[in-house]
């Protein structure tokens, strides 16, 4: 084998990994969110609204937040009437699939903020914050990737 072909062979292998290693940075960066929303309207959602009206728009709104179809979970606390239902120990924290029937409201219109997680992700977040039960922040978070 001839040595300018190696060297050859290494300088291209090195450049294509460097640009695929920077196409890849590119994404990342690309798809990072991380706002928060005071005025207007965003994610179909309007700041303003009631809890009720945002309660339900969120099952639509949710559904068309990400590109490709994903669940929204809500982060629950069990207890000991729930623990053996979601086999998990009372007082752990987890994550159930936020189906927003009209029955969950009543618990909903409770919290002064709502946190979804999209598939189960705590990168991948909406919150949505009320201020004397009216809409007064929408926060976005998503990210594909963890600082060590």
């Amino acid at each position: 084998m001839n040595i300018k072909f190696i060297i050859r062979s290494f300088i291209y292998l090195s450049i294509v990994i460097v640009v695929l290693f920077m196409f890849y940075i590119g994404f990342l960066w690309s798809a990072y969110v991380d706002e928060t929303i005071t005025s207007g309207h965003a994610y179909g959602f309007n700041i303003g609204d009631d809890k009720l009206t945002t309660y339900k728009k969120a099952p639509g709104a949710l559904k068309n937040i990400n590109i490709f179809p994903s669940i929204s979970y809500i982060e629950i606390k069990s207890n000991a009437n729930s623990a053996e239902l979601l086999a998990t120990k009372p007082d752990h924290r987890v994550m159930v699939e936020a189906l927003l029937h009209d029955v969950g409201f009543s618990r909903f219109k409770l919290k002064n903020q709502w946190d979804f997680y999209f598939d189960g992700s705590y990168f991948n977040k909406l919150s949505l914050k009320f201020c004397d039960g009216r809409l007064c922040e929408i926060y976005r978070h998503r990210k594909y990737f963890e600082f060590p």
